[in-house]
């Protein structure tokens, strides 16, 4: 079943929801000073998308860019040698979980779709010692938009992420892992629709046309167009949110 997952997603611009215009919205919001010399700490950098623009936000900063693909990472080197990036931005095969940076490295900790997988409060609390004191930390996170979400959402997501929840008591977990709240906000509902479901639909079409006898490949196929549709049937419901915090 791995390959077909892995045949869904290869080869796509983005694996979750998200866009440039949300990235460079998260990063206006970063109040430190984009001319000094800093260190970023990129965890789950995939391809590098929001890796690329805090490069460019930050022209001064020293980025560490990890992730544990090592497929992704090499689309990543490319880019750091087209645009001559190779001396800023470091490129590693690492885990979240084995993070093994002296405390008070970094002045930014960046966690784009990503944090879920240490789990929002686990990763809030492992974190921050890797930050200097006053550094920041900016993730996003699927959360509750409304405290009464419909049954099917709220089925769909129990049994995917425990941790869901909403907002305001996002902002309460950040608060009791000593950290000052700094912003949020919601991604649009293109985030999803455009950037990131569509291309994933097109695709999901083609592996049907590709396997129409293939049980395995179509139940992959089926578990993502049931995504696709929840979000289309209740996009009141969730979203990824930015939340900006500091040490």
């Amino acid at each position: 079943m791995e390959q077909y997952f892995h045949e869904a997603f290869g080869g796509l611009v983005r694996l979750g929801p998200g866009s440039e215009a949300s990235t460079k919205k998260a990063i206006s919001l970063v109040p430190l000073p984009k001319d000094q010399a800093i260190r970023i700490l990129d965890i789950g950098c995939g391809t590098g998308i929001h890796t690329m623009l805090l490069a460019e936000a930050f022209p001064k900063a020293d980025i560490t860019a990890i992730d544990i693909s090592e497929e992704h990472l090499e689309v990543l080197k490319e880019k750091l040698k087209i645009f001559q990036l190779e001396d800023r931005i470091q490129v590693k095969n690492q885990s979240m979980f084995d993070l093994d940076y002296p405390e008070g490295t970094f002045d930014l900790i960046w966690s784009e779709g990503t944090i879920y997988i240490a789990g929002f409060q686990s990763g809030l609390k492992d974190w921050r010692s890797l930050l200097k004191d006053g550094g920041y930390l900016f993730c996003s996170e699927i959360s509750w938009l409304h405290a009464m979400p419909s049954e099917s959402s709220r089925a769909f997501w129990e049994q995917g992420y425990a941790e869901m929840n909403t907002i305001p008591n996002k902002i309460i977990q950040v608060e009791a892992n000593q950290y000052a709240f700094e912003a949020s906000f919601v991604l649009p509902k293109s985030d999803w629709l455009v950037e990131y479901y569509a291309p994933l639909a097109d695709r999901l079409k083609q592996m049907k046309e590709k396997y129409p006898e293939n049980e395995e490949a179509l139940n992959v196929v089926a578990m993502l167009e049931q995504e696709i549709n929840l979000f289309k049937q209740h996009p009141d419901d969730y979203s990824y949110v930015f939340y900006g915090m500091r040490k």
